[in-house]
């Protein structure tokens, strides 16, 4: 397993205080989400098409892979001109982890809208998902993250076999999946056919469905048994730190955060943790 973290916490970094910021902390990637204050990572000077390769470039140099490109989309509307909508903002994401060298993107399932049965939902979602995948340039993967009303391993798993496309995969999150009442064990058993990647962060729960992030330690998800659940898997990709400082600024900052996570982690690794670069191709 590899470490990893998103940008989602340190969201007013700069690609520079980032690239510093895993190489300082001992991350092997990063996953791409905030940058410079904005979600819109599309509109980011670096990434447009006449500097992506300097860009790109620039990150090997480095040392610093992109392992995942975030998006916000989702695919849950009853709206039909949304989802195209959703769709086509997916694909862009999808060419620009392409030309960052990255074989994955994220994308939500999110809700079952008020007039709309679960069957109906999963079935919307399917479809456009398997839209994204047959428009994704080769060898970029698209990931259903474990969230919403289909956070559990199960519902996600569920999503995929509708789908029914090679290139769907899931991102296990595992607060996600814990906080929605699924045991560890059975979530990753649920996803193992399908995982890709994996988020993990400590929250605990501030009354009714809501869970706040806090440190590693200080709150309820299992990270040892989150772990020895993908090392049972023998899964040896990315386990990314997801801190959500974006959307609570009040967490504490990722030069706490950062090192706090990936010392908790190389803890319960041991000699099975993989510090050195791991570029993606």
């Amino acid at each position: 397993m590899k470490l990893a973290f998103s940008t989602l916490g340190c969201p007013n970094f700069e690609l520079e205080d980032v690239a510093r910021a895993a190489r300082e902390y001992g991350y092997a990637a990063v996953e791409l989400r905030a940058l410079g204050r904005s979600l819109d990572l599309l509109s980011r000077a670096e990434f447009h098409p006449s500097e992506i390769a300097r860009t790109r470039d620039w990150l090997i140099e480095q040392g610093v892979a992109v392992c995942c490109v975030d998006t916000s989309c989702s695919f849950d509307s009853v709206d039909d001109d949304e989802r195209l909508r959703q769709v086509e903002l997916a694909v862009s994401h999808c060419e620009l982890a392409a030309a960052l060298g990255s074989r994955l993107i994220r994308v939500f399932p999110d809700k079952v809208p008020q007039g709309s049965s679960y069957e109906e939902t999963r079935d919307r979602i399917a479809e456009s998902l398997r839209s994204v995948a047959l428009r994704a340039p080769e060898g970029v993967r698209v990931g259903l993250e474990t969230h919403g009303d289909f956070a559990s391993g199960r519902a996600s798993a569920d999503i995929i076999r509708s789908a029914d496309h090679p290139n769907l995969y899931i991102i296990w999150d595992a607060a996600n999946s814990f906080a929605a009442g699924e045991p560890i064990e059975d979530s990753a058993a649920a996803v193992a056919p399908y995982l890709a990647h994996v988020h993990l962060r400590d929250a605990r729960p501030e009354g009714g469905e809501h869970w706040t992030p806090v440190l590693a330690g200080r709150g309820l998800v299992p990270f040892a048994e989150v772990v020895a659940a993908l090392q049972g898997l023998r899964y040896d990709g990315f386990v990314s730190f997801e801190w959500e400082k974006y959307w609570h600024p009040e967490i504490e900052d990722p030069e706490v955060s950062l090192p706090d996570f990936a010392g908790a982690m190389r803890k319960i690794l041991g000699e099975a943790f993989v510090p050195q670069f791991w570029k993606v191709i």
